[in-house]
């Protein structure tokens, strides 16, 4: 079964900005033989661009500190992603992280090269999704 991953990126070589600064996301399809590329450029509205939502849940009053448990209002940066099974990006903060998860989409904090981090997404998936130890694959290993 063949997947969708998001990423977000200033040059189309390494993934270097913070979901909030995403001006579009690249697209990447990673087929069943675990080859990928990219198959589109998402261009996010300019409407949205620059827009940093606030990341407070807008219950200050109620807030006991310890950590907000609401995802505060709805990034429509999120719906633009919500086909991909996973968000690569140099940053997602807490509230963001939430509605991804409620979306089922994983997100990875990368700093790094597009080409090599879905390398290792590819494989990542492909162990979980075939019930495989996830021992050693930090560094890339097949152990």
């Amino acid at each position: 079964m063949s997947y969708k991953i998001a990423v977000v990126s200033s040059d189309q070589r390494k993934i270097d900005l913070n979901f909030g600064a995403a001006s579009e996301f690249l697209i990447y399809e990673v087929r069943e033989n675990g080859e990928f590329g990219l198959i589109e450029r998402r261009k996010v509205p300019e409407t949205l661009q620059g827009e940093e939502l606030s990341s407070s849940c807008g219950k200050k009053e109620e807030c006991k500190g310890g950590g907000c448990h609401d995802s505060g209002p709805q990034n429509p940066k999120v719906d633009l992603i919500s086909d991909c099974r996973c968000l690569l990006c140099k940053k997602t903060g807490s509230p963001v992280q939430k509605q991804l998860d409620r979306k089922a989409i994983s997100s990875f904090d990368v700093d790094g090269e597009i080409e090599e981090a879905i390398h290792k997404i590819v494989l990542y998936f492909y162990r979980v999704d075939h019930h495989h130890s996830l021992r050693g694959i930090a560094n890339g290993s097949v152990i």
